[in-house]
């Protein structure tokens, strides 16, 4: 797919542009001498992409900070979801585009692949050797654009996601092996449950120390992060239960012994305020526990999906992304398809709120602008 250059995309982009940092503005303006091709654009981005901060590790942890190779590390940028699938390999173009785009138009530091624990490791434990090969091929590409990496345990699309909704052996064969590849890659974190408890919703001390809930036996988070931390320096995320949507009690059962780690929340609940957003994740940098950030969280027209679509959202979209940037938290975006972040096919042309914003699938319409516009910032 031909990319569309970013000047030629009319006064509709006019905003946009404006708001850029000088030095990727003059680096897009570097490629608009005559008519807009295919050629041209690869090189205006490429020299974009050449003025977009990226970072790597190895990452630690001070209080609430959490620094790489050139200071501070907070964490934006885009999921990526094509290793989530079982024709995973029928989507490796999808992704290596999506991860393009992060790196070079959305200027992200960081993608987030989630990674399918039923392609890597079946029921009896064996883990496929040719699904392993696949996630490498992807994690080296985007280290090669200069990202950060996260590797994302993602469980929910897997045959028996009932029986899986918190960490088990099976989740350890996971870690194991991937571990064993990234578990010293600096450029790698680990985000090492997706959101747990889903299913077995038994409650905070059993999201920690696990157990049996609903009959079955299960691991608590705190074991798997010794687990893996036996086996890897990288950085760790964690995240809190009703999926993942809330920390509120974390930090009283909060992860000792397995850091550095941050923790992270998934589209908050509630009303759309600051105090909600302090009270369901803040409240643990607030006080000087550990860093959080947002892993997961958009805001699109969407029908019969309130954790998806905020019928408030022109007003309390801006009102989240202007939360976490106050307070230096990060904040990854799902995801670069139509109706979410962008409104047609092209990876550069993202959604915006206008005047009939509803709850209504299909009207493409959503954050995609605003958080394109909060990434480039953090470059400013």
């Amino acid at each position: 797919m031909t990319k569309r250059h970013p000047l030629a995309a009319g006064l509709g982009r006019l905003a946009l542009i404006l708001t850029l940092p000088i030095g990727l503005v003059a680096a897009l303006a570097a490629g608009t001498g005559g008519t807009s091709t295919a050629g041209t654009w690869a090189l205006a981005s490429a020299r974009a992409a050449a003025t977009c901060h990226h970072e790597k590790g190895p990452f630690r942890v001070r209080g609430t900070v959490v620094t790489g190779s050139t200071g501070r590390y907070i964490p934006y940028g885009i999921n990526i979801t094509g290793l989530a699938h079982a024709d995973y390999a029928a989507k490796v173009a999808q992704d290596e585009a999506a991860i393009t785009a992060s790196a070079d138009v959305w200027c992200a530091n960081t993608v987030r692949l989630q990674v399918r624990q039923g392609n890597l490791v079946s029921p009896a434990g064996h883990v496929s050797q040719a699904f392993l090969k696949a996630v490498t091929a992807e994690v080296h590409f985007a280290e090669n654009r200069g990202l950060v990496v996260v590797l994302n345990l993602q469980w929910q699309l897997d045959d028996a996601k009932l029986a899986e909704s918190m960490p088990t052996r099976r989740s350890e064969a996971f870690w194991a092996s991937l571990a064993a590849h990234f578990g010293r890659d600096p450029r790698v974190v680990f985000d090492i449950y997706n959101e747990p408890e889903q299913f077995s919703a038994c409650g905070w001390a059993f999201w920690r120390h696990g157990g049996v809930c609903h009959g079955r036996h299960y691991l608590g988070m705190q074991a798997l992060a010794d687990y893996v931390r036996a086996r890897a320096s990288n950085l760790f995320w964690i995240e809190g239960i009703g999926a993942g949507a809330t920390l509120s009690q974390a930090w009283r059962y909060h992860i000792t012994g397995d850091g550095p780690l941050e923790y992270s929340e998934h589209r908050p609940p509630g009303v759309h305020q600051p105090r909600t957003w302090d009270s369901e994740f803040g409240y643990i940098a607030r006080k000087g526990h550990a860093p959080v950030l947002d892993g997961e969280w958009a805001d699109y027209a969407r029908s019969h999906a309130s954790w998806a679509c905020w019928d408030n959202a022109p007003v309390s979209a801006p009102r989240f992304l202007n939360y976490l940037r106050a307070r230096g938290f990060g904040l990854i975006m799902t995801m670069l398809v139509k109706g979410q972040l962008i409104q047609t096919a092209d990876l550069n042309d993202p959604t915006r709120f206008r005047s009939n914003w509803s709850c209504t699938s299909g009207l493409d319409q959503g954050v995609g602008h605003q958080a394109q516009q909060w990434f480039i910032r953090q470059n400013g």
